[in-house]
């Protein structure tokens, strides 16, 4: 084995590992759980901003109703991600996930939030409150607390695990519910986290969520908006993907705590009526990838699949064509990366890179120019592209012109690469089919005995 392919296989080898860490994937796919609260409450965004003056003048007056959705959904994700981790963990190491997902969100609860007693006239008049109450701050139950929900599923998880591997739980007997055995199973982990997370906040006063986002200071970097968290994160996704590895499973953990304040800083300007989408604060969000970006999956495959169904000369490469370009279309793109294929391709692994970030910067440079607007709801991600573009946007008709016009420079830039991979392809088929149209002619010519 030579030292290039042993240095390949060794990339391959830790990547994979990375990505198949249980810790990683329980956030992935914890952090998904958000995306359909999160798209159903930005519908209310979408609603309000129709750009007709008829419409906008109508539906002024329920504006505040309106936003009250769109706070308990991106404004609430940190609780649900709390329980979709630990969940995801739980059902991994094989015990119940709805009690050790209850438990994560009362785990997190204590870690991220104090409540505060309004009993002075001055507290209830500043908080407009009626009477005294008890108030909780919602500030780290939203993006601002993802960093505490994500430890909070996992540390869940794995005190539990600790437990039942030491039999350190409350077995009931046979015949009683499955679901009341899992609660008493899950007691005496309970009263560890729970009491363990009250000692720290309330006992030590010590604030979890501020010390983590303290300690991943640095990678808020890439979640400003700056071209370098354009750059960056199409650099570490694609790289993963062109070694087989799901490039979601690297960024979730990494870029969402990020990316998600800064829509939901967008979805509550909106809202609150201080700004348009035209104007909102913050360019720097998942939806500025998924619909300028990643138009087609990653790599921003569909200019690729374009290529394939309507440029091919080789079978092969208008067959695989004909079978990707619909689901590319639709943002899924596994037919085409695992089907030509892209991983590790030499000729598509260029292209695969440059023509994503080549969009990134076209997006970044029209979104800082206000050239289009900026992205201030979370639509669903199977929308074809300019539509998903021109919602995410408010109903900017410019945000669905950049994303075909970033679908071209992607064909540009691959096209290329493509002929290349296509003229080889055609001359295997071309030697392919005259090796048995010898080897055909050789049996016929063999004389009979």
């Amino acid at each position: 084995m030579d030292q290039s392919s042993s240095w390949k296989d060794n990339t391959v080898a830790v990547m994979g590992k990375i990505a198949a860490n249980r810790y990683l994937r329980a956030i992935r796919d914890g952090m998904a759980v958000i995306i359909p609260v999160a798209i159903v409450g930005s519908f209310f965004t979408v609603v309000t901003q129709f750009p007709i003056t008829a419409w906008t003048n109508f539906i002024k007056p329920y504006a505040a109703g309106l936003a009250i959705p769109i706070n308990f959904s991106m404004g609430f994700m940190a609780i649900y991600a709390a329980f979709a981790i630990a969940g995801r963990l739980a059902e991994e190491y094989d015990f119940d996930r709805i009690s050790t997902g209850v438990v994560s969100v009362m785990v997190f609860l204590l870690l991220a939030a104090k409540p505060i007693a309004a009993s002075t006239p001055a507290a209830i008049k500043a908080l407009g409150l009626k009477a005294a109450a008890t108030v909780v701050p919602l500030t780290n139950f939203g993006a601002a607390g993802l960093f505490t929900a994500m430890l909070a599923g996992i540390a869940t998880a794995e005190v539990t695990r600790f437990c039942r591997t030491h039999n350190m739980v409350i077995k009931m007997p046979d015949g009683v519910p499955p679901a009341v055995s899992a609660s008493f199973s899950a007691l005496i982990p309970a009263t560890f986290l729970i009491v363990a997370a009250w000692v720290i906040h309330v006992g030590f006063g010590f604030d979890v969520n501020a010390f983590l986002q303290w300690i991943f200071s640095p990678l808020a970097y890439f979640g400003k908006d700056n071209l370098a968290s354009v750059l960056v994160p199409i650099l570490l996704t694609d790289i993963a993907w062109l070694f087989g590895i799901h490039g979601a499973a690297l960024a979730t953990p990494i870029f969402w705590p990020l990316w998600y304040p800064n829509l939901n800083a967008n979805m509550a300007a909106v809202a609150n009526g201080s700004v348009t989408s035209a104007n909102a604060p913050h360019f720097m969000t998942e939806q500025f990838f998924q619909w300028f970006v990643y138009v087609g999956g990653a790599g921003a495959t569909l200019s690729l699949c374009i290529l394939l169904a309507f440029f091919s000369k080789s079978s092969y490469g208008k067959t695989i064509g004909k079978v990707t370009i619909i689901p590319g279309i639709f943002n899924i793109n596994e037919p085409v990366i695992f089907g030509v294929p892209i991983v590790m391709n030499p000729y598509f692994a260029i292209p695969f890179v440059v023509a994503p970030l080549a969009m990134g910067v076209l997006t970044w440079f029209a979104m800082v120019t206000h050239m289009v607007s900026r992205t201030v709801a979370l639509v669903p991600w199977t929308l074809p592209g300019p539509i998903g573009a021109l919602m995410t946007t408010a109903w900017d008709w410019r945000a669905a012109v950049l994303c075909t016009v970033n679908i071209v420079v992607a064909v540009f830039i691959y096209y290329p690469f493509f002929k290349i991979w296509d003229r080889n392809q055609l001359k295997n088929e071309q030697k392919a089919a005259a090796e048995d149209a010898a080897k055909a002619a050789g049996i016929e010519a063999v004389p009979a005995e």
